[in-house]
Formats: structure tokens, sequence, C-alpha cells
């Protein structure tokens, strides 16, 4: 789908007072997926097929996920890229949650 409207998938205001239901959504929206709704020579809204609409969706929520895993990974590589004397280590005797309560205790206090 493109960004771009073709003339023919453009509804002036006037024009839409006039079409009937099934010419809309039967006719129009069924054979181009996307319609431009105009108003005094600008568009001002867009109305989607409803399929067109669910692919979009899915869409972003893919890249929504992909960003994360992104944003994840270059979290990891600087992770990596600490050097092992600068690691903090957990006493044995410790629990994780221990360990974590009191990390994010002693970043709280300056």
């Amino acid at each position: 789908m493109s960004r771009a409207f073709a003339r023919e998938e453009l509804i002036s205001a006037n024009e839409l007072k006039e079409i009937s239901k099934d010419q809309l959504f039967e006719e129009k929206l069924h054979a181009f997926q996307k319609l431009g709704l105009v108003h005094n020579n600008e568009l001002r809204a867009v109305i989607l097929d409803i399929k067109a609409y669910e692919q979009l969706l899915d869409r972003l929520e893919e890249l929504e996920n992909m960003h994360e895993d992104l944003r994840l990974a270059d979290e990891m590589a600087e992770r990596l890229q600490i050097a092992s004397t600068e690691w903090i280590e957990k006493s044995p005797h410790q629990t994780r949650l221990q360990f974590l309560s009191q990390l994010a205790e002693t970043k709280r206090t300056p």
C-alpha cells in the first residue's frame, strides 16, 4: 500500500453525502482497500479495508518486537564490554533476591 492516493481513491465531503453505503463499502473500498476523505481540498481522513488495517496492526506489533529485540541486544553487547574486574560479586550465602535488593538499595543511596 502506498501513501499517495490515486484520484479515484479520493472522496470529497460533498460526494460522501451523495454516495450510498453499498457504493462506498462494496464498490470503492473493496476495489481500492483505502479511501481518502477530502474536505476543503485537504485530505482529512482515511478509510481502510479491515484486512489492510489488521495487516498494519500486525506489522506494527512485529516492528515493536523487533525494536525491543534490538534494544536488548545493544544492552547485552554493552554489558559484555564491562571488564570482569568491574563485576559485582554475589556472596554464595546470599539468595539472588537478597543480592538484587541490596544492589538496588545501594544504587538509591548517594
